[in-house]
């Protein structure tokens, strides 16, 4: 009976402090007014013990409640129409007719700073024959714990197309962690100039640290791997998703989109060690430790000081395995 009352006491504890979220962020919008929602909840749940007995009818009708509760939150839908932060206004679309590739609403941002820049979205007409390799962009903005992936697609001369997996963001609306776990942003697709991704970073962005590796793939399965991007590049276009910290981010997204192709590993999940994981798998260059690997992809000073018209082919000049 004492362990019913402690796992009871768990359950309990961890629905109440998701359902003050859920209430703060999602009903209460995270207004000055919106506390009152969580606040309603926890007098909810106290009067429930305080009121009825036996314990375990009190438990059957909070856990009645919370049911109703997540049912609310499940039917809450995403949306495109919502007032986008400029970076973020347009989803690509991605339409492969035999060889012939275009890639709609490709962002080639200029920037001056992430306050001050020229938004454009471009049309890409490629061939997938000329698709013959993939490197893999890994972003780390402060913390060792989590990275940020994203896969760049190299077409030949000098013609590299970015996928990103992203938080949607709206217009001053900057993102917080724990909103991430909420139905607070939508998911995107964003597809990008490489000048755009990695400048973002290593130039306009304090503290983040960008490093860039070859994925060790045929011509056939990087083709595989990019008519998948594009796939789900234009189901999200179709279709909005919520962004979910946990479920659904810019990692868990690659597993599913990849289902079948590679199994689970906690790094997916915890992924500042993502990079560590491809190295094990054989997915990068092995001709130098982990270690020296990694130190010797870090690309901040050589991008920030590539000639912008040659900008890919000078980033990638003394790099392992490309």
């Amino acid at each position: 009976m004492i362990i019913l009352y402690i796992l009871a006491a768990v359950f309990i504890s961890l629905t109440t402090l998701w359902s003050i979220g859920a209430l703060f962020f999602d009903a209460g919008k995270r207004s000055q007014w919106g506390v009152l929602w969580p606040l309603a909840w926890v007098l909810l749940t106290l009067a429930i013990f305080a009121a009825l007995s036996p314990f375990l009818l009190a438990l059957a009708i909070y856990t009645l409640f919370f049911a109703l509760l997540l049912g609310w939150w499940f039917s809450l839908r995403p949306s495109h129409d919502r007032d986008w932060d400029p970076n973020f206004e347009h989803l690509s679309e991605v339409t492969v007719d035999g060889d012939e590739v275009t890639i709609t609403n490709v962002r080639h941002t200029l920037y001056r700073s992430l306050d001050d820049y020229d938004c454009r979205w471009e049309t890409h007409k490629l061939k997938l024959s000329d698709l013959h390799a993939a490197d893999v962009m890994i972003l780390f903005w402060g913390s060792d714990a989590m990275c940020h992936p994203s896969l760049t697609f190299d077409f030949g001369n000098g013609n590299h197309i970015c996928f990103s997996i992203e938080v949607r963001f709206r217009k001053n609306d900057p993102y917080h962690v724990l909103k991430g776990i909420y139905r607070q942003n939508e998911l995107m697709y964003l597809v990008s100039d490489e000048r755009d991704a990695i400048l973002r970073r290593t130039k306009h962005s304090q503290g983040h640290a960008v490093y860039l590796y070859r994925l060790q793939r045929n011509q056939a399965t990087v083709q595989q791997l990019f008519e998948e991007y594009a796939e789900a590049t234009n189901r999200i276009a179709q279709r909005p998703k919520w962004y979910n910290l946990i479920t659904s981010n810019c990692t868990t997204n690659i597993f599913w989109q990849r289902s079948g192709e590679v199994p689970w590993d906690w790094r997916m999940l915890f992924n500042g060690k993502l990079d560590e994981l491809l190295y094990d798998w054989e997915r990068l260059h092995q001709g130098h430790s982990f270690a020296e690997l990694k130190q010797i992809s870090h690309i901040n000073e050589i991008a920030n000081e590539a000639n912008y018209e040659d900008f890919s082919r000078e980033i990638r000049m003394n790099l392992p395995g490309f």
